[in-house]
């Protein structure tokens, strides 16, 4: 009779535990992630010579890359930035010729220290910030 009543309250004490877990983990708002951030640099690329803006540069940084407009002006994003200080190296590469005179390639750094950050969710995605970054390039000689 013992043992009846021991394997009775052991199923009960089971059940009302399962029950219990069973409901805390339904109100679980638990979210897995990588703390992020965009990181944008924006300029214009100039002559060293003329001060007139240079057309058709390719600008590269960390995967992403873009062409500098009609008015030397660029964009470039990490889209997927860790959200603390960042350094990145910047590629700017005369691609086209003669078309717009030749220039010499240039390899830079960007620094982004205590970046500020907007637009974020409040959760993982802490927004984004960006730099300008203005470049004035030497023509080849």
């Amino acid at each position: 009779m013992k043992i009846k009543l021991l394997k009775t309250y052991n199923v009960l004490i089971a059940g009302i535990l399962a029950i219990l877990g069973f409901a805390t983990a339904c109100d679980s708002k638990d979210e897995y992630g990588t703390p992020s951030a965009k990181f944008i640099v924006n300029g214009k690329v100039t002559s060293s010579e003329t001060e007139q803006t240079v057309e058709n540069i390719r600008v590269t940084m960390q995967g992403d890359t873009t062409y500098t407009n009609a008015d030397g002006e660029y964009q470039v994003v990490d889209k997927w930035g860790f959200p603390t200080d960042q350094t990145y190296s910047i590629e700017f590469r005369d691609i086209d010729g003669e078309v717009n005179g030749e220039f010499n390639d240039l390899d830079t750094i960007v620094e982004f220290k205590d970046p500020k950050f907007s637009d974020g969710d409040g959760n993982w995605y802490s927004g984004e910030t960006s730099k300008e970054f203005d470049v004035k390039l030497t023509p080849k000689k």
